[in-house]
């Protein structure tokens, strides 16, 4: 496994940043939607706008969380891509470094990472909805 492959052969393996409809099925962001809606309605009174920057806090805390452990995985994998260029093919750092490159996307490809993934998407599709409903409610 010493070869790295060319960043641009991820296949499915996109950013957690991905909005293409291709990869991102409409169906489950309508679902979201729906919940959303059922979960966080617009708001009728100063209490209920209270609770939805409460959870807004909270939720935006553990958004955070993720997006930091994966962008911080991201950028190690960058940083490996940019030495191992820099590197001799038939040199033992190289092989070390090939190595820590290919287990940190093995790490990208691994079911908890892909949760860590879906989880993010899905929070920062609550605390856009949650966002909208406060401010809705200020412009009244």
């Amino acid at each position: 496994r010493g070869r790295r492959q060319p960043e641009g052969s991820q296949g499915s393996q996109g950013s957690q940043y991905d909005t293409d409809p291709a990869t991102a099925p409409e169906s489950s962001d309508e679902r979201d939607s729906e919940q959303w809606h059922r979960l966080y309605p617009p708001i009728s009174s100063p209490g209920t706008r209270q609770r939805y920057k409460a959870d807004f806090g909270q939720e935006l805390r553990r958004y955070k969380e993720l997006c930091a452990h994966m962008d911080g995985l991201n950028e190690r994998l960058a940083q490996l891509a940019a030495q191992l260029d820099q590197v001799p093919e038939d040199s033992p750092q190289y092989q070390a470094l090939a190595e820590e490159y290919n287990h940190l996307k093995d790490v990208k490809r691994s079911p908890e990472y892909q949760d860590k993934k879906r989880e993010s998407k899905t929070l920062r599709n609550k605390l856009f909805h949650i966002k909208r409903m406060v401010s809705d409610y200020d412009k009244l």
